[in-house]
């Protein structure tokens, strides 16, 4: 009877019986008593966002230049490469017997020379909005055949530089930048025309008596420039961008010899590219256009320089900026021979962040 009244009460406290599941998953009654399963799902983990370019606005990535500086802080590596030639203004040589020389004055006519240009840029961000550059650049013209080795000679000039830039967004569309550069490199030419007009003169002179110095052949300068900047870039639409910038310079030229000279100017510049990748994704090509103007503030100011032109650049990869650029330049000479110059310029820009 006991054992009888012990079965008979466990089966009344235990209505429903146990079951032991060998499957991970819980299973719980429900309100009809029936069992339900309860399976436990780990969250599905986020994807990571995509890493924004410095030079990203807008879902746009701009375009480097040569030419035109931009508002951006990133860290860059950057190689240019230029080769072109022009035509110079200058007098005209007529060749004449040895015993009266060579004569050079009017009229003016044009002589060709060739133009060369290398580079390289490196840009570091120490800050989100602050960067720190130097560069390090060489530009070479040489007067060609007919003529134009004597009367344009050939010329040098070596330029280093190095600035820092504080950039601050407005908005997801625009940015604005303000620069601060250092800029120094000597200049040297080689001015035949010019030192042969002096010795033709000393020769003529029965006091002086033929006289030749090596630097009337030689033209050798230094100039240390200042350069402060503003710039802007506007992204209204992720496959186009603007920009624009201004700059006051300061340079102070001394020439071997002779007692330093301070000048002043300013640049004024704006580009414009497009990337056709946002709207064809199998279409991995930009396009940029560009121009800028250098003129002097007073009358003892820098030479007046335009630059315009435009590129193609391949935009298939985010930290790439790959392109050729064609720049036409109008300006002087290192000898101050008006000029007129086309470079094909070959632009790489590798971008960290």
């Amino acid at each position: 009877m006991r054992i009888g009244l012990a079965l008979l009460l466990m089966a009344a406290l235990l209505p429903t019986p146990i079951a032991f599941a060998e499957d991970p998953a819980v299973q719980a009654p429900d309100v009809t008593g029936a069992n339900t399963v309860v399976v436990l799902v780990a969250p599905t983990p986020k994807p990571a966002p995509p890493v924004k370019m410095g030079r990203e606005m807008n879902g746009h990535l701009f375009l480097p230049s040569h030419v035109i500086e931009d508002p951006f802080s990133y860290t860059a590596f950057a190689m240019f490469f230029g080769m072109g030639s022009g035509n110079a203004l200058a007098d005209t040589i007529t060749l004449q017997p040895p015993a009266n020389g060579p004569i050079f004055g009017p009229p003016q006519r044009e002589y060709g020379y060739t133009d060369l240009g290398i580079g390289v840029l490196m840009n570091v961000r120490i800050l989100e909005y602050l960067s720190a550059r130097a560069a390090l650049q060489t530009t070479a013209f040489f007067g060609g055949g007919d003529g134009a080795a004597l009367v344009i000679g050939s010329g040098a000039r070596v330029t280093g530089v190095v600035g820092v830039k504080g950039s601050l967004p407005v908005g997801e569309q625009f940015r604005f930048a303000a620069t601060l550069d250092i800029v120094y490199g000597p200049v040297l030419g080689v001015l035949v025309a010019d030192g042969l007009r002096n010795v033709i003169a000393s020769c003529r002179d029965p006091v002086t008596g033929c006289t030749i110095a090596p630097g009337e052949f030689l033209q050798k300068s230094n100039t240390f420039t200042w350069v402060g900047g503003l710039s802007g870039a506007w992204a209204p639409l992720p496959y186009l961008g603007l920009t624009a910038n201004m700059s006051f310079i300061w340079p102070t030229k001394t020439e071997s010899g002779a007692a330093s000279v301070s000048q002043n100017g300013y640049t004024l510049g704006g580009m414009a590219d497009f990337d056709a990748k946002p709207l064809l994704a199998w279409l991995p090509l930009g396009m940029n256009a560009f121009y800028s103007i250098t003129s002097p503030i007073g009358g003892n100011g820098v030479t007046t320089t335009q630059d315009f032109g435009f590129g193609f650049y391949y935009t298939g990869r985010r930290d790439l900026a790959l392109g050729l650029e064609l720049d036409w330049r109008k300006g002087r000479l290192e000898s101050q021979q008006v000029s007129s110059s086309t470079i094909a310029w070959v632009n790489f820009r590798y971008y960290w962040n």
